[in-house]
């Protein structure tokens, strides 16, 4: 069953992530996201990344329209992420591949891609699978509860596929530490990813509203 629709701020509208989103999740993700490694990839590989996301059995996302039907913010989730990540190359990987072009011979994106691959290997001992990929808000939505509501979707989604705890990746130094803590999300571990300090939250998809209710964002 596919995720369904939520009410956001006045007028706003929180509904699934679907493939004809994928260039403004890019350009968002692009624009408003820490600086990292998927951001240095450039929009075309986002993009290939961002339109697979709906058609994964272990994807999901899902978008906050305004009135006028502009996206002001997505975010992007996994049930697993490393089984996400293997759906993903197999629907997408060629296009990923070209849309990197040369860029794939790099050694810094080759040893980055590698570590991506990886990654739900190493953090699977302490962390759980299911995580949050990426969330992002128009600097224009921001303070308005587009935030809000698009993690409250999330968590009733993964509630809905029986998944009880999930995982994020922020960036030590990043703005959006502060938004999760107010979300409920609980700091679990540091460690490097792609060259630079990572902190993991994990929050509880069953705990009480109130527990994980974020200021607007």
């Amino acid at each position: 069953m596919a995720p369904t629709a939520h009410e956001a701020g006045p007028g706003d509208r929180v509904r699934p992530l679907e493939r004809r989103d994928a260039p403004r999740a890019a350009s968002l993700h692009a624009t408003c996201i820490d600086p990292g490694f998927l951001s240095s990839l450039g929009e075309a590989f986002l993009r290939q990344l961002y339109s697979v996301v709906p058609s994964c059995p272990a994807g999901f996302g899902f978008v906050c329209e305004g009135p006028d039907g502009q996206v002001l913010g997505f975010i992007a989730c996994a049930e697993s992420t490393g089984l996400f990540i293997r759906q993903a190359v197999l629907r997408r990987g060629v296009p990923m591949a070209l849309a990197l072009g040369w860029r794939l011979l790099a050694p810094s994106v080759a040893k980055g891609l590698l570590e991506a691959w990886r990654y739900p290997t190493e953090t699977a001992a302490a962390l759980p699978p299911p995580g949050i990929l990426s969330v992002a808000v128009s600097p224009e939505a921001r303070g308005k509860g587009v935030g809000r509501a698009l993690i409250s979707a999330a968590l009733a989604e993964f509630r809905r596929r029986g998944i009880h705890e999930v995982k994020v990746a922020v960036g030590s130094q990043g703005m959006s530490n502060g938004f999760y803590v107010r979300c409920g999300f609980r700091l679990a571990d540091t460690r490097e990813l792609h060259g630079r300090p990572v902190n993991m939250y994990v929050i509880r998809t069953d705990a009480p509203p109130a527990a994980h209710a974020p200021a607007a964002r």
